[in-house]
């Protein structure tokens, strides 16, 4: 022993404990290896002999022991107790047989010994040899009695014995309850699994029976969780809920199955329920302990309801199911902002799923489907408006496919007139969740989701002007030119108010003119002629007026060359290449006195 000072006084330092084994004490060696001899040789002679007169001794010499256990244990030896206590159980249980054939057997001395040790457990609650033997000899009764019990009962006796050894796991002691926990696992898996199996397979009454013990196997499984002796035996946190969840909700979709498709679509809206209120409700240290079970039992519930419904071809009660999903994520969305990214487009493809799923049941067409496609884009854009950025992009995409899918069903189906009309509906809405995401007063981030917007937004509107361009037969060029400019102008957004007029204006009002004011040209169209004309003039106004070089560069350029297109056409071939000429000898003179290159700057004296 060392010391160690406070002060003047010396304050004595206990001396480390020393591991396992170097800590026990020479009488507990001694208790120990006589244990193991006693009943070794108890075994022994139970197991070479076997007769009733060996057996009854072995018992006897067990019945001593026991006695021997609760003297020391009111004597205050608790190793003494413990050590004796062991010794009664192993010469109990090798007295009856009960280790000599576990299946075959009679079950009855395996129970008659279950309920001594019991009664020596209560006379004697100190040593933990009593609840373990009782516990081992309670299972050795069970399997003796399973060629006595029918089929359909097997399952019921597994999760019995599970959940009673769960009870023990709960209350017992530590050592008792990991050991009663580690013999335990065994029977829950069996009893599990076989109840999984009359859950999908039994009659309707049985399958709700057992769907409810396997849930209520789940549960105490759940519960051990609780124990923090029993965490070396339950794996990782998240382990023990997963696997809860996952069961009950593979047992209950397996019972909900027997009552036809509606309660199938049911069953699954209430896993979604289930998953959706407990992400949205639970808080502290229950979300920890039971969040992973409602995901992991809703989900699976869900998901297997919806793949029953597929299976069996079910597409209005799967309609159904999807859109009792989409409330609860619609719900979750509105109230937990975390959750938003992901509740958010959930709930739009829950409802786009739902109006597909009315193309194989025959309640709509595809024109009624793309319909309400286009309206369920439209709407959810409108929503997405009013989200932060994170969920507002998931939601935008979602929309996306619903607007996609809504075209491709049209064009599929052959029914190419509504085709523009949903296209521009789609184009407009687009163009207005652009302004509204860019207005000024939102994040400097918003700027690409508004720019991607407009041009998504003016894409879709020129695509409609166009089809319904040819639809209506029109062959003017300006028929294409006037919307493919008019997109351009609407895909540079608010960058027409505050970026250089050339950069904005520049593209589309180049497409709008340059097309045009070639085909006046080379065509005899006076009426062409005269609109460009009118058209350029009110440009250059408008642009000198509102200050913009485009519009006055862009319109003065077409009023030019139109107008020299006009007279070089119009005079004699002679005299209009010779202009012409004229013109680009100008030009290329003017350019070489300001920029003169090699020979153009050298007199003609000196040239050779």
């Amino acid at each position: 022993m060392t010391s160690g000072t406070r002060g003047t006084r010396p304050v004595p330092v206990p001396a480390p404990v020393p591991p396992f084994p170097y800590r026990t004490r020479p009488p507990q060696v001694l208790l120990a290896v006589g244990a193991v001899l006693l009943v070794s040789a108890g075994a022994a002679l139970g197991s070479a002999y076997g007769g009733p007169l060996v057996r009854t001794a072995v018992l006897l010499l067990a019945a001593v022991a026991a006695g021997v256990s609760v003297r020391a244990d009111r004597a205050g030896l608790r190793t003494s107790a413990e050590t004796f206590a062991a010794s009664a159980a192993g010469l109990g249980l090798a007295g009856s047989d009960v280790p000599g054939a576990l299946r075959a057997g009679d079950p009855l001395p395996a129970l008659l010994l279950a309920g001594v040790f019991l009664g020596l457990h209560r006379l004697s609650p100190t040593p933990v040899a009593w609840p373990l033997a009782a516990w081992a000899a309670g299972q050795v009764a069970v399997l003796r009695s399973l060629d006595g019990v029918p089929e359909a009962l097997r399952t019921e006796l597994f999760l019995g014995v599970s959940l009673v050894g769960l009870g023990i796991a709960l209350w017992a002691r530590p050592l008792v309850a990991r050991l009663t926990m580690a013999t335990t696992a065994p029977w829950w898996a069996a009893g599990v699994l076989g109840g999984t199996r009359e859950a999908w397979t039994a009659a309707a009454g049985e399958r709700w029976l057992a769907a409810a013990l396997v849930v209520a196997a789940g549960a105490g499984l759940l519960l051990a969780r609780l124990r923090r002796p029993l965490d070396v035996l339950l794996g990782p946190p998240r382990l023990v809920p997963v696997v809860a969840g996952g069961v009950s909700a593979g047992a209950v979709a397996g019972a909900g199955s027997a009552g036809g498709p509606v309660v199938v679509a049911v069953a699954g809206f209430a896993g979604v329920l289930i998953a959706a209120t407990s992400a949205a409700e639970l808080s502290g240290w229950r979300r920890g302990l039971l969040l992973p079970v409602a995901l992991t039992g809703g989900v699976l519930l869900a998901v297997l309801s919806i793949l029953r419904l597929v299976h069996g071809r079910h597409w209005s009660e799967l309609a159904l199911l999807l859109l009792l999903t989409a409330a609860p994520t619609v719900w979750v969305a509105a109230l937990r902002r975390d959750d938003r990214p992901v509740a958010a487009p959930t709930a739009v493809g829950c409802l786009a799923g739902a109006a597909l799923l009315g193309l194989p049941d025959g309640w709509a067409s595809p024109s009624v489907v793309a319909g309400l496609l286009t309206a369920l884009y439209v709407l959810s854009l409108l929503t997405a408006a009013r989200l932060e950025r994170d969920s507002r992009r998931a939601t935008a995409l979602a929309a996306a496919a619903c607007a996609v899918l809504a075209v491709v069903l049209l064009v599929v189906g052959g029914d190419r007139g509504p085709v523009a009309a949903h296209l521009a509906a789609q184009g407009t809405a687009t163009l207005g969740w652009a302004w509204w995401t860019g207005r000024a007063g939102t994040a400097t981030d918003d700027d690409t989701d508004s720019t991607t917007g407009w041009r998504i937004g003016a894409a879709q509107l020129v695509l409609a002007g166009w089809l319904a361009a040819a639809l209506a037969g029109l062959g003017a060029v300006e028929a294409y030119s006037v919307p493919a400019a008019g997109g351009l102008l609407l895909a540079a957004g608010r960058g027409l108010l505050r970026d250089p007029s050339w950069q904005s204006w520049g593209p589309g009002l180049v497409v709008a003119a340059a097309p045009s004011t070639v085909l006046a040209v080379v065509t005899p169209d006076a009426l062409r002629a005269v609109l460009v004309l009118a058209l350029a003039a009110v440009a250059m106004v408008a642009g000198g007026r509102a200050g913009l070089r485009a519009p006055l560069l862009v319109g003065s350029g077409a009023a030019l060359v139109l107008a020299l297109g006009l007279a070089v056409r119009a005079l004699p071939w002679p005299v209009a290449t010779a202009l012409v000429v004229g013109s680009v000898l100008l030009l290329i003179g003017m350019l070489r006195e300001r920029r003169p290159v090699a020979g153009f700057a050298t007199r003609l004296a000196d040239l050779r």
